[in-house]
């Protein structure tokens, strides 16, 4: 059972010696502490020689290494790190859930489907001896080279009128 006394409120003490027949206090023996333990003469007679104070923060242990009457306190030591746990699997998404259908008044249209496939062009069967459809028009034919053009003329040719504007000769009548 812990046993607090209200000079070091930090400290909980754990273990005590017995009481001594002379009336003195029992000295602390052993008890966990809040931080660093306290030192110094005004908490002499409280500690036993080498006792040991426990630093709940994790600090490590303290042993008195002073005297009864002037505890002073040396770390004397912290455990090996423990491994870290294991980090449990990640939970489980759920699947969304079902959508109702529409209600009769409902304004939501759905979704519109895919256009549908075009068929191949169907074969065109052959004419029938009555019937109105003309086959294609074929190409038109080659057109022949033009001949060479006659000279007509019995002597040489004079112009009649030459119209020129601005330098630049526009017509000629023969």
């Amino acid at each position: 059972m812990a046993y607090l006394n209200p000079l070091i409120p930090t400290v909980d003490i754990q273990q005590m010696e017995q009481p001594k027949s002379n009336g003195s206090a029992p000295l602390i023996t052993f008890g966990t502490v809040l931080g660093t333990p306290p030192a110094g003469t005004t908490y002499g007679g409280l500690f036993s020689l080498e006792c040991i104070l426990q630093d709940i923060t994790g600090a490590g242990a303290y042993q008195n290494t002073g005297t009864i009457a002037n505890p002073q306190w040396t770390l004397i030591g912290t455990g090996a790190a423990g491994a870290t746990g294991y980090t449990g699997p990640t939970g489980y998404t759920g699947p969304t859930g079902y959508t109702g259908p529409s209600g009769a008044n409902s304004t939501v249209t759905g979704p519109i489907g895919p256009t549908g496939y075009t068929g191949p062009t169907g074969y065109t069967g052959p004419s029938g001896a009555n019937s109105t459809v003309t086959g294609p028009i074929g190409p038109t034919g080659y057109t022949g080279p033009t001949g060479p053009v006659g000279n007509f003329s019995t002597g040489p040719c004079v112009p009649a009128t030459i119209t020129v504007v601005n330098g630049l000769v526009t017509n000629v009548t023969v």
